[in-house]
């Protein structure tokens, strides 16, 4: 308690002492790792070689990460070197999310239910509709093999990931070689799962063609209230097999209600888009297919199966067959905040129940 009391040129310097090698934030980032690593992305060489600059800096970083639990991406992301105390706090950061939603939905329920992938595909195995296993055991090679030798080609994900990382694409060639890939992914002492692949739709793929291309539609449902807000279309760049912003993917923000994209493009590294460096085409203005169609689907997977919990952000795909789920989470706000430079942290607590 005395600690919060103290001056925060104090408190940095404390922080600096005895924390910058301590886990911090929802993802359990080194600070300073996460330190370098926003310098090393968002700073030029020039400004990296200006120890003033940099020690300055990184006071301001410290002091952002106690008073608003603003990690160094966040920081530069947000903009927060040009804002006061008031517009800092305006946004709503990855770990206010997280420690918020812990308290008012439980992080037991979220782990079980929605964090674990197949627990949440057996849950919501109607709005997949596509077929999926879960592989952990050795034991289990030949229905893998049963698996990708009837579909040929599997997206396989880790049970518990984040961001798109270690997710990819298997192919089968033949059993031997699937039993050799497949020791080898248990190997690494993580819980996979394995699906058929989407076949998502031309007007969504005509975005970037390697990757399924996604709506993120963060829903909320408090005393019987559903809310839709602050939606946003996810797309891969070239090459790319994942849409996930943290992979290097590209995100607009869409109109809730209509389904139009209002903003420009931006990825995690600051980098801004008017039109998609694959293919060209614009983002601003461009209308998502079967829009009521995702709202109703949405609105009656989180009444009917997920009742239980106030926020959930759902991804899904466009088929010619309609929209399928790929998966809920706690969903950050990163990619809508950045692209409109509008804090929403206030809106979210209210929304979630917890002003």
């Amino acid at each position: 308690m005395i600690y919060k009391h103290l001056p925060i040129s104090v408190r940095v310097w404390l922080f600096k002492k005895m924390r910058m090698d301590t886990p911090v934030g929802c993802y359990g980032e080194i600070y300073r790792e996460s330190l370098k690593e926003a310098f090393d992305t968002f700073l030029s060489p020039e400004q990296r070689a200006d120890k003033k600059f940099i020690n300055q800096l990184t006071d301001d970083l410290i002091g952002c990460w106690i008073l608003y639990q603003a990690l160094p991406y966040e920081y530069f992301l947000y903009n927060f070197k040009d804002r006061n105390h008031e517009g800092r706090l305006a946004f709503e950061t990855d770990s206010d999310r997280n420690y918020t939603l812990q308290r008012v939905s439980g992080l037991e329920n979220f782990l079980n239910e929605i964090n674990n992938k197949y627990n949440f595909y057996q849950l919501a195995k109607p709005y997949f509709r596509r077929e999926a296993i879960k592989i952990y055991s050795l034991e289990q090679e030949n229905d893998f093999i049963a698996f990708v030798k009837k579909y040929g080609k599997v997206f396989v994900k880790p049970l518990e990931g984040s961001k798109g990382k270690g997710a990819h694409v298997y192919s089968y060639v033949d059993d031997e070689s699937s039993a050799t890939y497949y020791k080898e992914l248990l190997g690494e002492g993580t819980s996979w799962m394995v699906e058929e692949l989407i076949r998502q739709s031309a007007a969504m793929g005509q975005w970037n063609e390697t990757s399924v291309n996604t709506i993120r539609i963060p829903s909320f449902l408090r005393d019987g209230k559903f809310t839709v807000i602050w939606t946003r279309l996810r797309m891969g760049k070239k090459g790319a097999i994942v849409d996930n912003a943290g992979a290097g993917g590209i995100v607009v923000n869409v109109d809730p209600e209509t389904g139009v994209v209002t903003s420009d493009g931006i990825d995690e590294y600051y980098n801004h888009f008017e039109r998609h460096p694959g293919s060209g085409l614009t983002f601003k203005g461009w209308q998502v297919p079967r829009w009521d169609e995702l709202l109703k689907t949405v609105e009656e997977l989180h009444r009917t199966v997920f009742s239980k919990h106030v926020y959930v952000a759902w991804d899904f795909a466009l088929t010619d067959d309609g929209w399928v789920l790929i998966e809920g989470n706690w969903g950050q706000l990163l990619g809508q905040q950045t692209a409109s430079q509008v804090g929403v942290r206030k809106k979210f607590h209210e929304l979630i129940g917890d002003k």
